[in-house]
């Protein structure tokens, strides 16, 4: 993953964190307990590598003398290793154009789909196929173009990325393995967006468009199960990519309400009003699961919430951040994955929200 970082680093953006003083708090507290069992060699052993480890992560606190070093910030910790950005559409930059070629290629053709999806017979070989959309305008490339990071950056994330992705290999998108196979000791920030697909939210707009009289009633239930099943395997999940990078700020990037506070049913995005509500509805209830899962995993991870940012400009508005629905004619996927998804606007504004999140750490 070293050779395949692939973004240059650029200047740095210095900046005291808000919450220095709960790192420091945390850190000091951790090295008198630390302190309190050297009675012997092996657990003075303990004891300093256990105090090593905590200022390796915080890094604002002299662990020997307990008091405050102004020389890292959270910002500064965030900057010091290497940059992975991981995580589903929202997070690739998909809709936002100025995608990186590899990732925006489909080599099939007509028989190669119809073995795919119907079964058709013959034994062909497979050929690329990778729709990840990494964009040059998602919020994780601008944050890694925007920030000097000391081990530089990845980018990984694939749009329609599931939970599962993150540590197996990526079997519909050619050439794309597990997302935190770049994860390591020298990791300083994680940033992602994920949840959203193994709740089904496409498919459930797409069951809204297509019949908005019943798609409130059929998905409910099932969505509400989601939220429980999702939000466990989230905990785990972020647990895990803490032991994979123990030295990295984790933060994850909420969804952003599709539609306005009080849409009309003007037909433009194909869903009746009440059903914007709705949507809009079952998107504050997976934001809250983000925030609460991302608090429990008692980790660290920070939860960045966009909806505020995107008030105003959801669609149908008279400056959306977001693409409406559209079709596409390549023969495997009528309609425009970047449809419903931030436009390069939108990315700008996820990326000034996790830049702010950088240097004034909360949530």
């Amino acid at each position: 993953m070293r050779g395949t970082r692939g973004w240059a680093t650029r200047r740095r953006l210095g900046d005291a964190g808000a919450s220095t003083i709960e790192y420091a708090g945390l850190v000091v507290a951790i090295c008198l307990v630390v302190a309190g069992l050297g009675f012997t060699p092996i657990a003075a052993r303990a004891a300093a590598a256990t105090s090593n480890a905590f200022c390796q992560v915080f890094s604002q606190v002299d662990c020997a003398t307990g008091t405050a070093d102004p020389s890292r910030t959270p910002y500064e910790q965030a900057t010091s290793g290497h940059y992975v950005a991981m995580g589903d559409s929202f997070s690739s930059g998909e809709g936002a154009g100025d995608y990186d070629e590899p990732t925006d290629r489909d080599d099939r053709d007509f028989a190669d789909w119809m073995d795919s999806h119907l079964w058709w017979p013959g034994d062909r070989e497979p050929q690329y196929h990778n729709g990840c959309h990494r964009s040059a305008n998602a919020y994780g490339s601008i944050v890694a173009a925007e920030n000097d990071f000391a081990g530089g950056s990845s980018f990984v994330a694939c749009s329609g990325a599931e939970i599962h992705e993150f540590t197996d290999p990526n079997s519909g998108q050619s050439g794309e393995q597990a997302q935190e196979d770049g994860l390591d000791d020298d990791t300083s920030l994680v940033t992602f967006s994920i949840g959203g697909n193994d709740l089904g939210f496409a498919d459930i707009l797409a069951d809204c468009v297509l019949d908005g009289s019943t798609c409130q009633g059929k998905n409910e239930a099932t969505f509400q199960q989601g939220l429980v099943d999702t939000k466990a395997r989230l905990i785990a999940t972020y647990r895990r990519i803490h032991e994979k990078a123990p030295n990295a700020r984790i933060v994850v990037v909420g969804y952003p309400r599709l539609f306005p506070a009080d849409p009309s049913d003007n037909f433009r995005d194909l869903l009746f009003a009440d059903s914007q509500v709705w949507m809009n509805e079952k998107a504050d209830q997976l934001d809250t699961m983000l925030a609460d899962a991302a608090r429990e995993a008692g980790v660290g991870v920070e939860f960045v919430d966009p909806r505020e940012a995107f008030e105003g400009h959801g669609l149908g508005s008279s400056d959306p951040w977001f693409n409406d629905l559209s079709v596409q004619a390549n023969g495997y996927t009528p309609v425009n994955p970047g449809s419903f998804h931030p436009n390069a606007q939108g990315q700008r504004a996820l990326a000034d929200l996790v830049q702010e999140q950088l240097h004034h750490p909360h949530g």
